[in-house]
Parts: C-alpha cells; sequence; structure tokens
C-alpha cells in the first residue's frame, strides 16, 4: 500500500494518503441524515474514455498534487507514496496493467507474455525486444534478476539498502535467463498468487546492484527511465515535475507533449484549477472546494469507487503510549468514526455507507464488514478498559496516568488540510470526555510523512492508504514486519507505520500470498482484516470518494478505480 497525500478477488496495492476516504464504521443511515446511495451504486471508474482518433495530438496535461516528494525509488521507505507512483508510472517500465475489474493482463510495451505454471512456482515473462532504458540499454532479464536479490534480501549488504517492503520478493528462489535475454524465467519457493505485484515499476540494475545508487540515485532525479515520456524535469523553485513524450519510445507513442505535475497545498488547488493553472487533481471530499467546483462551467466532478480508505493510524511501537493493544482498542471504543466520517463526507455528494474493509474494496469478492466488537464507539467500555489498564483517572476532567506518566496523545497533522484538523478536534472532544489527553501538532505538508509518520514521530494521525493493484496482500507491506535492522542494529519496519504486529498476521499474510483459489483467498483476507481490527491497526474511517475534479476537454484520466492508468493515452479531445 501507498502512502497518499490529498483531499491495495485481488490485492490492493496501497499508497498513503492525506485526503482520502474510503468507508468509516458507524452512523450512515435515512434515520440519522445520511446519504441512502450505498457503495454498490457507484461505478468502477469515471475517466471520459474516448479513442486516440478523436483526440487532439499533442498539448500539456497540468496534474494538481499536493506535494513535491524527494524520493522517486518507489522501492525505497521514502518513496512509498502515491504522489511518487502517479509520477513514476508515466516514465518507468511496469510488466502487467490491470482492467478496471482487477484482471491481469501483460503491459505489452514490455511484456508480450506472463505464464505462471500450475503449481505455481515458475514465472514465466516473455519481455518486449524492443523495449530499452532511456541510456539505450536493453530492458533483459538482468534487470529483474538485480531487483529481485536486493528487494528479496539477498544481498551480503543488505542492511544498507533502506528497503520499504520485500513483500513477494522473499518467495522468489532465483531469476534466470530464459531463450535469450529477453525471456526471464523466476522460480518461488512456494506459490505466489500475487506475482503480478512484483516489479510495479522495474528499475535498471544498476540502480539495485549499489546500495548508495539504491538510496540516493533517485532522488528528485530520474536518471534512467523507459516508458511513454521521459527526459523528466524537476523545478525547485515552481515545485514541478515535467515528463515530455519519449520520442523513442517503441510503442504507440503518447498523445501529449508533455505532462506537468504541479505541487500546491490542498487549500490552493480548487483556486489554480478554476483559473486554468491545472487541468485536474484529485479533489476528494474537501466540502468547500466541492462547492466552488461543482457548478463550474467547464469542469466536471467524476464519481467512482476508489481503491483507497482513510483510517486512523496509531503508533504501537515499543515504549510508545500507545504500546498496548489494550489501550490502542480503548481508544478505537472512545472515537465515535461514524461522527468523523459525517463530518467529513457531508459536504460532498458522496454515500456515507459504514461498510468497510482494508484488504477488499467494496465492488470485489468477498467484501465484509469484520469490525464487529472493536470497532463500535462506546465510551463507557473505553473508560473501564484503560481503567483495567492501569491508566486511571484521579478526578473528572483529569488526563489518566499510569506510574507518573500521562495518558495525552501527540496527534500530528498537515498544515493544509482542514478536514484532518477537524478529524482530530472531534477525536480531541471525545477521547477528553474519557481522560485521554490530545495535543494536536501541526506541521508542514512537506515534512509531514518524512520527519513525522515514516519515523514514527507522532501517537495518532489519519492519512490514507491508496492502491495501484487489486491484490489484498500488497496491504501486507503497512501490518506485516519487522523487515530486517539497520546499520545500527535498530528494528527496521519498512512501510509498516504503526511499527508492531503479531505472528499471527505475518503467517495469515503469508497463507494469502500462497493461496490461489478466489473463494479461499477472501476468505483469508476477511481473516486478516479482524486480525487487525483486534490490533487496533489502521482503524477505517471511511472508503475514498473516487471524486476528482477536471476540466471537461480532459479524456482517459479521472477516477480510475482499480484499473491502471494508460498514460499514452490521456488528452484533450478534439474541438
Amino acid at each position: 500500500m501507498r502512502i497518499r497525500r490529498a483531499a491495495t478477488c485481488a490485492a490492493s496495492f496501497l499508497a498513503l494518503a492525506l485526503m482520502a476516504g474510503a468507508c468509516s464504521g458507524g452512523g450512515g443511515g435515512e434515520e440519522d441524515g445520511g446519504n441512502q446511495e450505498t457503495l454498490a451504486d457507484i461505478p468502477a471508474t469515471d475517466i471520459n474514455p474516448v479513442d486516440r482518433a478523436d483526440l487532439e495530438e499533442g498539448g500539456t496535461f497540468n496534474w494538481g498534487i499536493n506535494e513535491y516528494p524527494t524520493q522517486y525509488n518507489m522501492s525505497h521507505v521514502q518513496g512509498n507514496l502515491a504522489n511518487v507512483q502517479r509520477i513514476a508510472a508515466s516514465v518507468m517500465p511496469i510488466p502487467v496493467r490491470y482492467d478496471e475489474n482487477g484482471g491481469v493482463h501483460p503491459n505489452e510495451p514490455y511484456a508480450s507474455d506472463i505464464v505462471l505454471s500450475d503449481d505455481g512456482l515458475t514465472l514465466t515473462y516473455t519481455l518486449n525486444p524492443d523495449a530499452e532504458w532511456s541510456n539505450g540499454d536493453p530492458i533483459t532479464w538482468e534487470d529483474y534478476a538485480a531487483q529481485a536479490e536486493t528487494l528479496g534480501g539477498k544481498r551480503e549488504n543488505d542492511s544498507e539498502y533502506q528497503i520499504g517492503d520485500k513483500t513477494g520478493y522473499e518467495l522468489i528462489e532465483s531469476v534466470s535467463e530464459g531463450a535469450d535475454e529477453f525471456e526471464v524465467v523466476i522460480e518461488f519457493s512456494s506459490p505466489y498468487a500475487e506475482w503480478a505485484r512484483l516489479f510495479e515499476p522495474l528499475y535498471p540494475k544498476r540502480y539495485m546492484e549499489d546500495p548508495e545508487e539504491f538510496n540516493t540515485g533517485y532522488e528528485r532525479d530520474f536518471p534512467v527511465t523507459a516508458g511513454a515520456f521521459g527526459d523528466v524535469e524537476f523545478d525547485d523553485t515552481r515545485e514541478t515535475v515535467t515528463v515530455n513524450r519519449n520520442e523513442d519510445y517503441w510503442a504507440e507513442p503518447a498523445v501529449l507533449d508533455s505532462i506537468i505535475f504541479h505541487s500546491y497545498g490542498n487549500d490552493a488547488l480548487s483556486g489554480v484549477l478554476a483559473n486554468g493553472e491545472i487541468d485536474g487533481y484529485y479533489l476528494g471530499y474537501e466540502a468547500a472546494h466541492y462547492e466552488e467546483l461543482k457548478d463550474l462551467d467547464g469542469v466536471r466532478i467524476t464519481k467512482a469507487i476508489d481503491n483507497a480508505y482513510r483510517h486512523l493510524s496509531l503508533n504501537g511501537g515499543e515504549g510508545r503510549l500507545l504500546e498496548e493493544v489494550e489501550v490502542r482498542n480503548a481508544i478505537v471504543h472512545g472515537i465515535d468514526r461514524a461522527a468523523l466520517a459525517e463530518a467529513t463526507l457531508s459536504g460532498v455528494e458522496w454515500t456515507t455507507d459504514p461498510t468497510v474493509n482494508r484488504l477488499i474494496k467494496s465492488s470485489q469478492t468477498g467484501f465484509q464488514d469484520n469490525s464487529e466488537g472493536f470497532g463500535e464507539y462506546d465510551p463507557e467500555l473505553a473508560a473501564q478498559m484503560l481503567d483495567e489498564a492501569g491508566w486511571t483517572q484521579e478526578a473528572e476532567g483529569e488526563i489518566r496516568s499510569k506510574d507518573g506518566e500521562q495518558l495525552e496523545l501527540h496527534w500530528v497533522i498537515p498544515s493544509d488540510l482542514q478536514n484532518t484538523a477537524d478529524e482530530a478536534e472531534i477525536a480531541k472532544a471525545q477521547l477528553e470526555e474519557i481522560g485521554v489527553g490530545v495535543r494536536i501538532e501541526s506541521v508542514p505538508s512537506t515534512a509531514y510523512f518524512e520527519e513525522y509518520i515514516v519515523p514514527g514521530n507522532y501517537d495518532a494521525t489519519t492519512f490514507v492508504y491508496t492502491s495501484t493493484s487489486p491484490f489484498a496482500g500488497d496491504s501486507a507491506e503497512n501490518f506485516t514486519g519487522p523487515v530486517g535492522e539497520d546499520d545500527e542494529g535498530n528494528v527496521n519496519w519498512g512501510n509498516n507505520l504503526a511499527f508492531h504486529t503479531t505472528d499471527e498476521i505475518n503467517e495469515a499474510y503469508e497463507r494469502l500470498s500462497e493461496e490461489t483459489d478466489p473463494d479461499a483467498y477472501a476468505e483469508i483476507a476477511n481473516e486478516i482484516d479482524r486480525l487487525l481490527w483486534e490490533q487496533s491497526m489502521a482503524v477505517p474511517l471511511f472508503q475514498r470518494p473516487g471524486t476528482y475534479a477536471v476540466r471537461d476537454t480532459v479524456a482517459n484520466w479521472g477516477a480510475n478505480g482499480l484499473m491502471s492508468i494508460d498514460y499514452a493515452m490521456i488528452g484533450f479531445t478534439a474541438e
């Protein structure tokens, strides 16, 4: 799962995001004023599909995003951001693509065929021999082998690589050359049902074979690319990233001349769309922006299921205030998640349907709510649980304490997201009712993940996990671990931002990755979702709306849901 900032029966490639929301627990129906529409009523995609023949050739698409990332190696612990994925996917090779139902297909510019053996142990890629890196080198089996070796933790200097997630790669026993250098033969130690998650994207072997190149080679740079776009330009003053049409691309060329990713604060994005500076951005559930744009001439707002959910993250790492699961569970019972969802979603035309699942989206087989006994708002039970855990309250209105330490949560929020601030204030008021203090710290959006959330400098926060693939097991990186130790012997939790897990969760994800029967796969995914509720990990608030604000002349861009973005086909309709 990727980390997304803003307003993944297959598994999901989720990203961390600040503004995003899926479906919240509690609240919703007609009797409490909620929208009667359900998630089942909402389409899977909304991208204004248009054939290439009906598009204008050329032009620049100005894409609004809400951060200016530093690290563009997506396998690096700091590269696990949705905005990084958006940019990288336009210029880096990915051997598979997903349709709107999450079906997996070879991505023909890079792979003409992909075959998994009947026993699930051998995966063979037939590569496109015309595909090449921007330095002129062909893309061969050696690039796949180098990435598998590094991300599988097989190198002697593994601790020098700052890897965010090794899921799937650790099951690879060998990568070898097949009939020629354009055939990749991968042998697994056990069946891996989610093989399509591998090499998303692929990086050149040079940047996998050396830890310095791995850690710093793609810092605010794309030294080598291989996509429909390339020749990446960074403007640190304007905070833009420009990707230009790859004139040496071997497949169908991009319609556009270029895409410029513009970094703005969340509070500025609606204004720059309205005045013509950008052509589209993820609107999400910012009520004021929705109201400003919904009737604006020349702008449409998409509506589709989004492959993401907004959640409450609690830091349960060793030595933290919330290390004990009983305390985390009490905190969840002390927060009315339905109230947070209603406050966030009431300003946009989106269902408050409370059904929620971390691993399976509402449009997928096996979707169900697993929150019973852990997700309910019950302040009396919460207070009782805290008493039993030794966090006592001397007098009504005071903050609970234990062994001289107060139960005051450090709740971190990004400075430019009003919805996030509202969530924190609502939760603060509710938690104070049960004797839990909350100290809200607003930090610059540019520092939110890199300096606070990823290093674990927080107790509580809210953001979004978003996915670019339909596999439930893609969320393993957010809930399993640890992934090793750093050079100083400290535990490395990779992309697990809760900084804890259980053997049961690790084992269940291993079983999930090996399961090829769809019904059994969904059953294990729901088992994991229940285990995550028991541990109060990434407590869901709601399934994020697929609401993008985009000029009505833009085609093949918007709410993609489970479907891969075809960057070469983004364009403007011919007049």
